[in-house]
This record gives structure tokens, sequence and C-alpha cells, in this order.
């Protein structure tokens, strides 16, 4: 039994942080049906510059455990086969611009008019309401705006983007995370409700430890590079041949650390006596520290910290992550058969169920794939459907 088996959920999203929450919904075992714009489909169908067999890796990504139902929105002849499919519906997650769905029908206060049940999730780049509520948002500006950026990069360095676009990916989770809480709810109070959240808000959330220590006494968080504002030393430090990290989250550790590296006389320094301390002259421990593993090999470094039991470890690159052991023992990587791509690489839902345990039950779709199914699933016929297939109101190019 998959733990969303019997919800359904419709997709109308395109770009990463919607996409990703209906994947999340769909490993969890909702029915998510894609709805795209027939002939060319939602923008990362064609998205580059990577491509497996003529499909965008962008797209590949994002949308497994779906299938994809093209119909043209914008044609009057859609509105009634929408109408069933929103009633028929769970969960509709959408990420237009604000505002944009109403000339549809589509909005929230006209779906759950007819369907007071639906759970209907919007995420946008600010949210649907407030001064930026009409602008665009990208991962980059969010990142920007929300103060990531500002403490990512060497402290002397200009700000930097986290790697990956991680408030759309935190955008897509939140959402996620909203649209269970609003499941459970409707089990109590028997009505939908509306999930609104944003890339902004995301990447404002994680600055939870920042705005207290603000709040505290005033403190503005900088750019550290690996250190950290909270602990020392927690940061990378680079031996002969490699670059390592390492945590020393308590006392303990901190005392097994300079034993490990034969550093005691740092325990005497007045400067080191507890966190606080070291957490104020990082500067100077980090060149002690460096001084004494500069001339250690990477996998020396490694072994006395694992013996001694402190947290660490080497820095991959994303290649060598697919190859790690414990990546491969937790079955985080998933080889899925493609009708056109082949044999490709996804990464799987994070999180270990006992019980009903997420699985990868389809293939990202091809565009349409599921059209005729699906209509046929909502009652209409056959010649319904192959004549809106002639007058391009649905696709059925899979």
């Amino acid at each position: 039994m998959d733990s969303l088996d019997g919800i359904r959920v419709l997709d109308l999203t395109q770009f990463l942080s919607a996409s990703y929450t209906t994947q999340i919904l769909g490993d969890l075992g909702a029915d998510v049906i894609k709805v795209e714009p027939p002939g060319q489909g939602e923008v990362y169908r064609h998205y580059g510059p990577k491509f497996i067999g003529g499909e965008s890796t962008s797209f590949l990504s994002l949308n497994r455990n779906k299938r994809s139902l093209a119909v043209n929105l914008k044609d009057p002849r859609s509105r009634p086969l929408m109408r069933l499919l929103v009633e028929s519906a769970d969960v509709l997650v959408e990420n237009f611009r604000p505002g944009k769905l109403k000339a549809f029908g589509l909005d929230y206060p006209t779906l759950c008019e007819s369907n007071p049940r639906l759970i209907y999730c919007s995420i946008s780049g600010f949210g649907q309401t407030g001064p930026y509520a009409e602008r665009g948002g990208f991962d980059l500006v969010a990142q920007g705006m929300s103060g990531l950026m500002a403490v990512t990069g060497e402290k002397d360095g200009p700000p930097l983007k986290v790697g990956y676009p991680i408030t759309d990916i935190g955008a897509g989770m939140y959402a996620a995370i909203g649209i269970l809480a609003a499941l459970a709810a409707r089990g109590k109070i028997g009505r939908g409700q509306w999930v609104d959240t944003s890339l902004f808000e995301s990447g404002v959330a994680w600055g939870m430890m920042a705005a207290l220590n603000y709040y505290a006494d005033g403190s503005v968080q900088g750019r550290m590079g690996s250190a950290s504002p909270q602990n020392a030393p927690y940061q990378a430090f680079r031996a002969k041949d490699g670059v390592f990290n390492v945590g020393t989250g308590n006392e303990a550790l901190w005392i097994k650390f300079c034993q490990a590296f034969n550093l005691e006389a740092l325990l005497q320094d007045p400067r080191y006596r507890d966190n606080a301390g070291r957490v104020a002259h990082q500067n100077s421990l980090s060149r002690d520290i460096e001084e004494a593993v500069k001339e250690l090999s990477l996998a020396e470094c490694i072994r006395r910290l694992e013996e001694a039991g402190i947290p660490n470890g080497p820095i991959y690159s994303i290649d060598e992550v697919l190859e790690d052991p414990q990546v491969r023992a937790r079955g985080l990587v998933l080889r899925i058969d493609h009708p056109k791509a082949g044999p490709i690489l996804n990464l799987a839902f994070p999180v270990q169920l006992s019980q009903t345990p997420a699985r990868v039950r389809s293939a990202p779709p091809l565009l349409g794939e599921h059209s005729e199914e699906i209509l046929l699933e909502l009652g209409f016929c056959a010649a319904d459907i192959s004549r809106w297939a002639e007058d391009g109101v649905i696709g059925k190019e899979g």
C-alpha cells in the first residue's frame, strides 16, 4: 500500500519548485495528472542544455510517477473537461503568476465552490499577497533577497548563491508539507484549503538562527566560508592532498579533536577554553589547525577523526556522491526505463518509511501519453476524445 493511495493530484506546473512538489506526492503514491499544453508541453520538456535521447534532463529529473494529459486551457471547449477533472481531484498544484489562472476559471475561489474538499496549492516567487506578489521570482532572486547569498561565500569575497537551486527545492518541499497537513486537516474539518508558499519565504525561513541572533544583540551574520557562527572548529580544512570537513559540536569532541592531531596545547589556550571563545577567535584557531594538518594526507586525517569518533567527511563532487556506498545502501540512486531516453538515473525520495515506502511506479511521461486514458476515466466517450484531438483541444502526442 502507498501512503497517498487514492489521492488524485492535478499538476498545473512547470519549472522546478512545483514540479518537485508533485513528484514527491507521486512518489508517495498519489495519482498525479500533469496538465500540459498540446504540442510543446511544459517549459522543461525542451529546456537545455542537457538531453538524454532527445528528452530534457530537467524534465526527466522532476516528473516520474505522473500521467500526462495534454489540454489547451485557452480553448473554451476545454472548460467542461477541466471542471470534471477538478471535481475528481483532491489536490491541485500550480505555479503561475498570481491571478493568471482566474482567466481560465481555475483560481481557488472559483474551484472551491464546485469542490470544497479541494486542496489548492500555489507556489510563486513571493506569495499571493503583499507588495511583491505580482513580481516574478527565480531562485537566484530569492536567494539574494532572502539573505542566503549574504551569508554564502568567503569572508572577503562577493556574495555567492548556493550551488543548487535551493529556494526552488525548499519551496517545493514546504508546499508538499503544507499539502500533507491540509489533507490531515480535511479529515477533521471536512474541507480543503489554500496552501500558499513561495521561493522567497523558503529562503527567509532558513535564516531562523541568524534572525534570532540579530534580535538578541543586533549582530548581522556575514560570510564565513565553510566556518560556522555557532560552533568552532566546524568547517573545512585542507590536508596535503585534499579537503575535509570536521564538526566538533561539543566540548568532548573538541578535546578528542585536539588529542587526535597532537594539539593538546590548544586545550590550555584561554582563547579556546569554550565554544564561545573558539567562535570569537576562529581566525587564529583555523590557522593553528591548518598548520597541524597541512602535511597529512586526506586519508590520514579522516582515519584519525574516525578513530576518535568525530563527525567528518570528504568534499565530494556529484560523480563521487553517486558512487558512494552509503548512497547506494540507502537506495538513493534509481534507474528507470524511459520509452525514449532508455535507462535513466533519478535520485530517490530521501525518507525511509517502514510500512508505506515511496516507490517508482512509472517513468516521466511522454507528452499527452495518458490523455485518452484519463478522459475515458472521467466518462467521456472515444468519439468526443477523437474530435477534441482533431480540433487541438487535447493532445495525444505520446
